[in-house]
């Protein structure tokens, strides 16, 4: 069962709830408004698999690898004045939409909570341009939407 003891070591990813097979894992937010998991120990059976997902508990080894930089900058001015780094984001994700894929990104919604979503046309990459600041939540369904089966 996954235990929070120390606030850095979870991203709030809410990989352990999506995967709870019981349903018992539920994110809930902290005296400074961030989200961390709490489990409902009487419906836990113990299972471990939200363990076995954590991304913190399950880090892998560091590699080393040589770093280079670019520089990037979008060519289309609309897109470049709707974004906060260049519109890299916007250049790359649309390639990956030309070829058949799928982005996810984070929007704020109409009540100003980000949140993940995916899209499938380039005209709706615009949801996810500008800086967001906060958590976000990036919910079950967004796991579902990427393994369907």
């Amino acid at each position: 069962m996954i235990e929070i003891k120390d606030k850095q070591n979870c991203c709030g990813c809410t990989a352990c709830t999506a995967i709870c097979p019981k349903g018992c894992i539920e994110m809930k937010e902290d005296m400074e408004g961030f989200l961390y998991p709490v489990v409902d120990q009487r419906n836990c059976v113990n299972c471990g698999v939200c363990e076995k997902v954590c991304p913190i508990l399950n880090c892998k080894d560091k590699k080393t690898f040589g770093q280079k930089a670019y520089i990037v900058q979008n060519k289309d001015e609309k897109v470049l004045q709707e974004s906060t780094a260049g519109g890299a984001f916007t250049a790359i994700a649309e390639y990956v939409i030309k070829r058949g894929g799928v982005v996810f990104g984070v929007e704020l919604n109409k009540d100003l909570v980000a949140h993940h979503i995916y899209v499938d046309t380039i005209g709706e990459l615009k949801r996810f341009r500008n800086s967001k600041y906060v958590q976000s939540s990036v919910g079950g369904e967004c796991y579902i939407q990427l393994n369907p089966s």
